[in-house]
Parts: C-alpha cells; sequence; structure tokens
C-alpha cells in the first residue's frame, strides 16, 4: 500500500520493521537485504535519523554474525547521526552497542567506559530496557575478567530490571549468564539448573542462535561434571542449532559465525576421545572445519549439490568416507584440531592419522607443556588483530619458529629463540605420531592443519636426528579431508584446453594498499621473468612478461588452462574490501587496475589442474574456523583442483632453480607433490637453509586425474 501512494518514508519503515522479524528469527541475510534496501531510501529522503536506525540494526547483525570490527564502525556512525538529531535515547542505545563491540574485540576497558557511559544515559532518559541489558553486558566483561562477584551483582542486577519489564529474550540471557558463573566456579548443579531455565525460555520463543549458545554452555558443564554421556548428547544438540543458522548467508558471514561458536565442536571432541570414540570424534573434528569452503566447492560438483548449498547445509563425512579418501589418495591422513578449554584457551592438541588401509590411530598432546618456553616465545605474543584476543603460546611458538627460519627479526637476538628453532613444534606435531607414519618417503602424508597449524613450514621440522621431515615424507596439505573427497569428485572442466599460461614480471600498477593511503608502486623482478620464460620454455608455452601481463589478457586465458604459473607480487591486503584478503599483481590496462583479487577469482570458473603462484607469501590470509581465508582458498574454490602457493617471501636465485626442477620432475612423475619433494632436495644440495626451499605448499590434488 505505501508502494502505490509512494510513500517513501513509510516504505523504508516497512523494511526495517522486515529486517527486524527476520533478524529475530536469525534469518541474517534476509535481514541485510532489508536494511540496504530502507538505506538507500532514506539516504535519498535525507532521514537522518532513520539512516541512524538502520546503521545501528546493521552493526547488531554483524556483531551477531562475529565481525565485531565492522560492527564497530556501524555502531559509531549510527552515534554520531543520533547526537546530531539530539536523541539522547537512541544515543544511549548506541553507546551500549560500541561497549558490546569492544566486549567482542577483547577490549574490556574500553567496553566498561562505554557500559557505564550507557547506564547513565539510560538512567537519564528513563529507559529501562537499557539499563538491564548493559548491566547485563557488564556482567560478562567481569566473568571475562574472572571478577565473578562483580559479574553476578550484575547478572542480578540486570535481571530484576529484565523481569519488571517482561522481556524474555533478555531474562534467558541473564539465566543462561548466572549459569556461566556458576560453572566457571564449579558448582555445576547450580549451573544446570539455570541453564534449563534458560533453555525453555529460548525454546519458547525460537531464539536459535540463544538455543545453541545453552546447549553449548550445558555441555561444557556436563563434561566437567564428569557426565559425559549425557553431554555428548547435549554438546550434538549444540552443533545442530549452531548449524541451523548457516543455509543462506554469504561465503564471508558463514565463516564469521562458525567462528563465534566453533568450540562446541572442540568440547565435544574431547568428550568423544574420553569415552574412547576415535573414529566418532574424528567425524566431529571433519564436521567442524571448513565448512564453508566445503559448501563453496560442493557447488561445482552438481547441479544437486548446488541445489543442497542453496536450501541446506552439506553433510560432513562419515568414518566410512574418511576411510575411503585416505585409500583413494593412496595417502597417509593426518588431521590436527587444537582443542580448548572451559576460558576459551587452547589445551590440548588431538592428532587423528588414517592410513590408506582405513587403520586409524589417535593421539592427544598436552599444550601445558609450552609454558616452560614462555619466556622465548613472548617476543611473539601480540594481539589479534580480527578478534583481539590475545595470541597463545602455540600461535607464538608457529611464528617464532618460521620468523628465525625465514626472515629473522632484527629486534630479537637469536638466543631468543634458539630452544624453538625447529625443534619443539616437531616435538608436539610429529613425535607423537612417529611410529605410524609412513617409513618410505615416497609415500604421501597429507597434513589437514587447523588453526594457526596452516602457517607451519611441515617441510622443515626435524626429527631427533636433525633429518628434514621432507627428506622422511613425501608432503601435501588440505584444509579438510572433505576438501579432498570433493576436488576428486568433480568432473574436469570440458574448457581446458591442455595448454599453459604462464606470466612473469608484469609491469607494475600503481595502486594505494589502503583507502585514503599515497597510491605506490612495486618493486620489478627480473628474477621472476627469467623463471618466466624457463618454466614457459619446460610448458611449451609463450610466457606473458611486462606490458602483456595485463588483467584482462589474463582473464581471457585462465579459465581454460590446464597449468597455470604467476611469477610476480602476492598481497595480503584486502583490495576489495570483501573480508576475502589477497591480490595478485598484473599489469594495468583496459580499464582493469592490475590487481587479481581474491574475491575476483573466486568468480572465476577456473579448470586448472595447477595453479601456481611464485610469489611472496601467498599462502597467507585471515586465520578462521575455515582455515586460511585468502589467495589459496580462493583458487581452490574456483575450481583449481590442486595450488603450490609459499608461506614466507621466497629469494630469486633459489627460486629460479627450484621451478624449472619441480616442473622437469613433475614431468617425470606426474605426482605434484613427488615433484615438489624432488625439487625441494635437489635445491637443498645448493641451498641448505630451508628458508630458501619450505617455503613452497602443495594444497589439494596430488596426482593429474586428466
Amino acid at each position: 500500500m505505501r508502494q502505490e501512494i509512494n510513500d517513501k518514508s513509510g516504505i523504508g519503515q516497512t523494511l526495517v520493521n522486515l529486517a527486524a522479524v527476520y533478524q529475530s528469527q536469525a534469518n541474517y541475510p534476509e535481514a541485510l537485504d532489508f536494511l540496504q534496501q530502507a538505506l538507500a531510501i532514506l539516504r535519498e529522503e535525507k532521514e537522518r535519523y532513520g539512516e541512524a536506525v538502520i546503521l545501528n540494526n546493521m552493526g547488531e547483525i554483524y556483531r551477531g554474525l562475529g565481525q565485531a570490527r565492522h560492527a564497530l564502525s556501524y555502531f559509531e556512525k549510527a552515534r554520531s547521526l543520533f547526537d546530531a538529531e539530539g536523541d539522547k535515547f537512541a544515543v544511549g542505545i548506541a553507546v551500549a552497542n560500541i561497549g558490546a563491540a569492544y566486549d567482542a574485540l577483547g577490549e574490556y576497558s574500553q567496553a566498561l567506559e562505554f557500559y557505564q557511559e550507557a547506564v547513565a544515559i539510560a538512567t537519564a532518559v528513563e529507559d529501562a530496557v537499557g539499563i538491564g541489558q548493559t548491566l547485563l553486558n557488564m556482567g560478562a566483561v567481569y566473568e571475562k575478567l574472572a571478577e565473578y562477584s562483580q559479574a553476578l551483582e550484575s547478572y542480578q542486577q540486570g535481571l530484576e530490571v529484565m523481569r519488571a519489564v517482561g522481556d524474555l529474550d533478555a531474562i534467558a540471557q541473564a539465566l543462561n549468564n548466572i549459569g556461566s558463573v556458576h560453572r566457571l566456579r564449579g558448582d555445576y548443579s547450580q549451573a544446570l539448573q539455570f541453564y534449563d531455565r534458560a533453555l525453555e525460555i529460548r525454546q519458547n520463543i525460537g531464539n536459535r542462535a540463544g538455543i545453541a549458545v545453552t546447549l553449548n554452555n550445558q555441555g561444557v558443564a556436563l563434561v566437567e561434571a564428569g557426565k559425559i554421556p549425557e553431554a555428548i548428547d547435549t554438546l550434538y544438540a549444540a552443533i545442530d542449532a549452531l548449524e541451523s543458522l548457516r543455509p543462506g548467508l554469504s561465503d564471508r558471514n558463514k565463516i564469521s559465525i562458525f567462528d563465534k561458536y566453533r568450540s562446541s565442536y572442540s568440547v565435544l571432541q574431547k568428550a568423544l576421545l574420553a569415552q574412547n570414540q576415535i573414529e566418532t570424534a574424528l567425524e566431529v573434528s571433519e564436521r567442524g572445519r571448513a565448512r564453508a569452503f566445503v559448501e563453496l566447492i560442493a557447488r561445482r560438483v552438481s547441479p544437486e549439490a548446488a541445489q543442497e548449498y542453496a536450501n541446506e547445509r552439506i553433510s560432513s563425512p562419515t568414518i566410512a568416507e574418511i576411510k575411503q579418501v585416505a585409500g583413494a589418495q593412496n595417502a597417509t591422513l593426518v588431521e590436527y584440531s587444537i582443542a580448548i578449554d572451559n576460558k576459551g584457551e587452547n589445551s590440548q592438541l588431538l592428532i587423528w592419522v588414517v592410513k590408506p588401509t582405513g587403520e586409524i590411530h589417535a593421539r592427544q598432546v598436552e599444550l601445558s607443556s609450552l609454558e616452560q618456553y614462555r619466556d622465548n616465545l613472548v617476543p611473539f605474543l601480540v594481539r589479534g588483530e580480527p578478534d583481539g584476543n590475545s595470541d597463545s603460546l602455540l600461535t607464538a611458538l608457529v611464528r617464532g619458529t618460521r620468523a628465525d627460519l625465514a626472515e629473522p627479526l632484527l629486534s630479537i637476538p637469536a638466543d631468543r629463540v634458539s630452544s624453538v628453532k625447529l625443534k619443539k613444534l616437531p616435538q608436539l606435531l610429529i613425535k607423537p605420531i612417529a611410529d605410524v607414519l609412513p617409513k618410505n618417503p615416497e609415500e604421501r602424508v597429507i597434513f589437514v592443519p587447523h588453526n594457526e597449524l596452516f602457517f607451519v613450514p611441515f617441510p622443515a621440522l626435524q626429527d631427533e636426528a636433525g633429518r628434514y621431515l621432507i627428506e622422511n615424507h613425501t608432503i601435501l596439505t588440505a584444509p579438510a579431508i572433505q576438501v579432498l573427497q570433493l576436488i576428486a569428485q568433480e568432473a574436469t572442466g570440458d574448457r581446458a584446453t591442455g595448454e599453459a599460461l604462464v606470466v612473469g614480471n608484469p609491469v607494475m600498477p600503481v595502486v594505494s594498499r589502503q583507502p585514503g593511503e599515497e597510491a605506490q608502486t612495486f618493486d620489478k623482478l627480473p628474477g621472476a621473468e627469467q623463471e618466466a620464460i624457463a618454466v614457459g620454455a619446460l610448458l611449451n608455452t609463450e610466457p606473458l612478461i611486462g606490458s602483456e601481463v595485463t588483467e584482462t589478457r589474463v582473464l581471457q586465458r585462465i579459465s581454460t588452462a590446464d597449468r597455470v604459473h604467476l611469477a610476480t607480487h602476492g598481497l595480503l591486503d584486502d583490495y576489495s574490501t570483501s573480508g576475502i584478503p589477497g591480490a595478485i599483481v598484473l599489469a594495468p590496462g583496459d580499464a582493469a587496475d592490475g590487481l587479481l583479487t581474491a574475491e575476483e577469482i573466486m568468480a572465476l570458473n577456473l579448470n586448472a589442474s595447477l595453479v601456481v603462484l611464485s610469489a611472496c607469501n601467498t599462502g597467507g590470509g585471515n586465520i578462521t574456523g575455515d582455515g586460511i581465508v585468502g589467495l589459496s582458498r580462493a583458487l581452490l574454490g574456483a575450481g583449481a583442483k590442486s595450488a603450490i602457493v609459499t608461506l614466507w617471501k621466497v629469494e630469486d636465485a633459489p627460486t629460479a632453480q627450484f621451478m624449472p626442477d619441480f616442473y622437469r620432475f613433475l614431468a617425470q612423475t606426474g605426482d605434484r607433490a613427488v615433484a615438489l619433494r624432488q625439487a625441494m632436495l635437489a635445491t637443498m644440495q645448493q641451498h641448505p637453509n630451508p628458508r630458501y626451499w619450505a617455503a613452497f605448499t602443495l594444497i589439494g590434488e596430488s596426482r593429474s586425474r586428466r
């Protein structure tokens, strides 16, 4: 009716209301879509107050999706507009939301400051709901700071206010959080009583995200109380509730919402292993990793899979399917999972080894042993930008090992990392499973890392005799066992020509790395040009060099090429602001900027059996529960069967030897993992330091199926 009478303000308000309904149902894609439509209308009508409401609501959705930094920017814009409109009531809401964003980022002192300001404003304008909700939020901060008495006091005060108001959702939140404080204090019977009351309310009002949270908390409490069978049932219900939120979300939002709730999978794995359910725990490990990546690839397998992706979730692999993958790959699969404790900190490393015969072994490694290395690791402890949480000692160990190996930090004396240099990592990752790894170095080992372990230079790890892992094994990696399964199922592209695309040393574009920054160009790469010429000769193709390497020409050929070799700069910045970092530097021209971003790669339809990114740190990106979100993920998601990327800056001279050797060995063996190993061993003869050869990582298929 409002459209019929062209009531644009009314149309905008109705769109906002529709979004609120979808948001209450945790249908975030629909909610965001309606808000975007409303935002365009209200901005056109110059209705600043309505614009502020929409920005605030969008911030709440992004916070619910786990994108706290993104949410913060929306809340701050909303506050500014509310201030300009002179609406103190709305300002108080925006201020409280800013506090919640800082809370999610782990910046607790700032969160408390904004919460206290919000309570003062809400009190002044007699906003009872605002007072109650902010008190609950303050309690959550005190809980994280382990100030449990203050947490309980804030929760109880907030609960009383919300009972008076009659806000069932907030009452459930308060009961859930009070239960968590009792759990942290070890009073499990009290905790479970509060969780039961919270769950009943959340089920009655249909709060699916809240149901997932409370079921997870119940499961943790039951594990800690020693009621493992009951805990297992509860945790399965928790991940079922979590996964019901995923259908319809964008790839980016699937990643972030999973990161927010992924602890359920970790706790369930530990509970299953406590019951000696080794194989079932491995199924849960697979179910809890790379889900958005799996669904991305599944869309390419068949029209049926694409429809399943659109409407439902792709089922995780059964233990029978996992064994089939090991057999089909003729490889030993090694899957790692980093388990967390009840405070969300790394506590154990869970490792499964699946032999090609189907035999499965499991090991558990306590990460508390890293405490003795804390002094050595302190220089490598930094605060993570995406979520604000302090790094774990395991992250610091990986970073310290890589820094000492690839790019020594001048500010840190060598003896500060000598005790961890390539020694402690293999003690954690390899030694516990050494007895079940293949003895024949020609047999493949596929490592399936987890979280920060994606950055581990597996070929450079040393055993107790000082031999590098690549000397003992043929190595490749995968983000999940199911990714291997789906890549193998994907039909060979009809458009592949069998030809190669080789590029090197493009004319460098002039671009800004960040909006508002001064534009700059990139260093020329004469070594990459020579590399491209040598590789082109081996692949029987004329390479594109210099000004020929335009984005337009590369895109014309990349989708039909069987092998793609890109010798240029690789970047980790998010140039498209899509949340998918990474770009490949090409030459500008034909109105193209010369940056092939990860987002643009994801939109391609690749048919390549192999893509080699012979550039610096192309294996980098953002670490999430979905694996590394960056160039390697974009390439496999776009259809490449395998990719070779680098973990750090590679040197020109060794790489000029390494890459031609790799292609010669590949022509001889037809096996990418074998060829990569032989190239590493050959380069090692002239350049013994692993910094010159261990950066290269093969992800995906090993053998060509064409």
